[in-house]
């Protein structure tokens, strides 16, 4: 059997061509996800990429949060309850942890999201950091919340609705009783 030599430089370039190609095609669908923010933290949390919803989202550059912790977007009462650190130990319990919060933009306003935490592990099963992706709906929020209002305004207005039926019942049935007392007494008179 013939040896046939083989070019080890040119088997390197393919495979490190491929290997871009690969990570700028993932790294191309992760920012055309506009409407999510999906980041990536080392295991000490501090954020190691940061796709363009995400910039969209909380308004920080990428440049503005690369290697800052993570709880950069959280807001002050989540952070000072140590959320932050119970997401994050549910993550590697649980496989991923999900959850309806408020997270803070840059400018310090808030807006209400659900976010996906889940571990990154390397191909032997060694933590590598995690992936978190948020979904704003402030919008739904706020038109849940005109619901709830409208709902309960309903039943206020329903129950101020069977108060004055009740009122106006009495209150038509009172004049009768009066006219029948009346009729009563008439006719008791003219016995007499």
């Amino acid at each position: 059997m013939k040896k046939v030599p083989i070019d080890i430089p040119i088997l390197k370039n393919e495979f490190i061509h491929e290997f871009i190609s690969t990570f700028e095609f993932y790294s191309q669908i992760i920012d055309s996800l506009q409407d999510y923010s999906i980041f990536t933290t080392d295991k000490e949390m501090r954020i190691n990429s940061w796709n363009e919803g995400s910039t969209k989202m909380f308004g920080y550059k990428n440049e503005e949060v690369i290697g800052k912790h993570f709880e950069i977007i959280y807001t002050e009462e989540d952070r000072k309850n140590n959320i932050t650190k119970t997401k994050i130990e549910s993550a590697l319990t649980e496989g991923r942890v999900a959850d309806y919060r408020w997270s803070v933009h840059k400018d310090g306003s808030r807006f209400y999201a659900y976010e996906v935490i889940f571990p990154l592990k390397g191909k032997d099963g060694e933590l590598l950091g995690f992936v978190k992706i948020l979904k704003d709906l402030t919008e739904r929020q706020k038109a849940e919340q005109a619901i709830q209002k409208y709902i309960k305004e309903l039943e206020e207005l329903n129950t101020h609705k069977e108060n004055i039926l009740a009122i106006l019942s009495h209150d038509l049935r009172s004049p009768l009783s009066g006219i029948i007392q009346m009729a009563e007494l008439l006719k008791n008179e003219y016995k007499t």
